[in-house]
């Protein structure tokens, strides 16, 4: 799958990234994480930006509608979304944000689309799995075939969850351009996974997916393997040497104060 570098989503909405300056961030949790949950997390900006990080299931609209509800907002009032990867639970609300541009991993989008598209075509558990995780045990593949990971993929995949692609704009090829928001390459769970540093009001945050999906390791075992245990380890380097407030993918957010470490920039 592809699509094109864009902007253009930006010049439709009257929301076009800003270069320079300094902001601060409202952040607020909308959709909780859960271990079959993902965290979808609210950033209003004083420019009138109004941005989600990860859309969840697409069966979850409702959950995610309703805490935008409790926000004070409406579908209509999201200006942008970010997408931390392409599993389906990170992703799969992005349809109900038409007027929104959407920024993510390009390379992170084919390859899980691919993944989707290969469980639809009718290849066995066994071989997608080994084809998309060529580092998974068989331990690894044993709990993902008894969970039935990819017969849920399977029933819940539509390519119309990813919405309109001309609004769609990619890592590789642009910056996000939004003072206060900063884009971290944690690559490990997913070929392309990004987190997300904000400059929040409370204090710097760092929105991390699925590079890190629990707060705790004991809940280890509900997420998925790591495409590539190396770079995940690498991540988790930068990740657990953030000082501030952390939010897992599938956790309630908490405080973690640590040596801090360079984060990852753009190439």
């Amino acid at each position: 799958m592809s699509g094109p570098a864009g902007g253009n989503g930006h010049r439709r909405n009257g929301h076009r990234p800003r270069a320079g300056g300094r902001a601060r961030w409202q952040v607020r949790v909308v959709v909780p994480g859960l271990p079959l949950q993902s965290c979808s997390v609210l950033l209003s900006g004083s420019g009138g930006e109004q941005i989600l990080v990860d859309t969840g299931f697409p069966q979850h609209d409702a959950l995610l509608l309703e805490g935008l509800q409790r926000a004070g907002l409406r579908a209509d009032d999201i200006t942008g979304v970010i997408n931390t990867h392409y599993h389906l639970d990170h992703f799969g609300g992005n349809f109900l944000f038409p007027r929104a541009w959407v920024y993510g991993s390009q390379r992170d989008c084919d390859w899980a689309v691919s993944i989707y598209e290969s469980v639809s075509g009718g290849e066995t558990r066994r071989e997608v799995f080994r084809t998309f995780y060529p580092e998974a045990t068989d331990a690894e593949f044993d709990r993902m075939d008894e969970a039935r990971v990819l017969q849920l993929l399977k029933w819940m995949w539509d390519p119309a969850t990813l919405g309109d692609l001309a609004r769609y704009r990619w890592w590789e090829r642009e910056e996000l351009g939004l003072p206060g928001l900063r884009v971290v390459p944690t690559p490990g769970h997913t070929p392309g996974h990004l987190a997300l540093a904000v400059e929040g009001i409370e204090g710097p945050y760092l929105i991390v997916g699925d590079a890190r999906p629990f707060a705790e390791e004991t809940a280890a075992g509900y997420d998925m393997p790591p495409h590539c245990h190396a770079r995940f380890l690498e991540s988790r380097k930068i990740i657990d040497g953030f000082e501030g407030i952390l939010i897992p993918g599938h956790d309630d957010p908490f405080s973690q104060t640590r040596e801090a470490v360079t984060l990852g920039e753009h190439p």
